[in-house]
């Protein structure tokens, strides 16, 4: 499949300039959040941007009868919070570590800076911003056309891609996501998505190990999302 469904996880900050990188180093500093710490809610100030060091964290709202709606999860060398300052706004969303997590912070005045002394890093923050954008568009039209198949299919090859290890055309989703996260990204209830889960592994397109997901067919998956356009 031609489409890419993210951009491709790039380290921004070792791609920088020697001097810009240690000006960003310099302005940073260091937190550790233990798992299920929040980091930022909705309505807080939004005057910091984070790097992600280690752990994983995970952005998301709630509906007004409480339910969870996730729009992503930031990995290691990733960039989050970055809509509100750039727009100097309040938070509207939750980032949460979802396990053990070291992030670098940087304020919005030294990014700013940051961003002057380096143009390239500007280009790569409009290509992330970007990248979100598309993938908002795309996951509001897939819960108005695609049924749950479709909408997991894709979700598991969103995953494969990001945090996936590819080895003799099996990829193995390293990083544990649970029915409910899974349920909770794409829209549906944890009941159905274990039931397609099942379905998918009965039928050879993948395998789960423990906290492992295994993509087995990944020509399948892919031939399943290509026949709901």
């Amino acid at each position: 499949m031609e489409k890419r469904w993210y951009l491709s996880a790039i380290d921004i900050i070792n791609e920088l300039p020697e001097g810009e990188r240690s000006f960003f180093y310099q302005k940073s500093h260091r937190k550790k959040y233990s798992k299920n710490s929040v980091i930022f809610s909705p309505g807080d100030q939004g005057n910091l941007i984070y790097y992600v060091l280690s752990g994983r964290v995970k952005i998301y709202n709630l509906s007004e009868c409480g339910k969870e709606i996730i729009y992503w999860f930031c990995q290691p060398k990733d960039f989050f919070g970055l809509a509100e300052v750039c727009g100097g706004e309040m938070r509207t969303v939750f980032g949460e570590a979802v396990e053990d997590t070291e992030v670098l912070c940087i304020n919005r005045a030294n990014f700013e800076e940051l961003i002057s002394r380096s143009p390239k890093i500007a280009v790569f923050i409009m290509r992330i911003l970007g990248s979100r954008i598309r993938q908002a568009h795309e996951t509001i039209k897939d819960l108005i056309i695609c049924d749950v198949h479709t909408r997991l299919a894709q979700l598991l090859i969103k995953l494969g891609q990001i945090c996936g290890l590819s080895h003799n055309g099996v990829i193995t989703i390293e990083k544990r996501f649970t029915h409910q996260e899974m349920a909770n990204m794409i829209g549906a209830t944890r009941t159905t998505v274990t039931e397609v889960m099942n379905e998918f592994r009965k039928n050879g397109v993948i395998e789960c190990d423990g906290s492992r997901i295994t993509i087995l067919d990944y020509a399948r998956l892919v031939k399943l999302i290509d026949s709901s356009d």
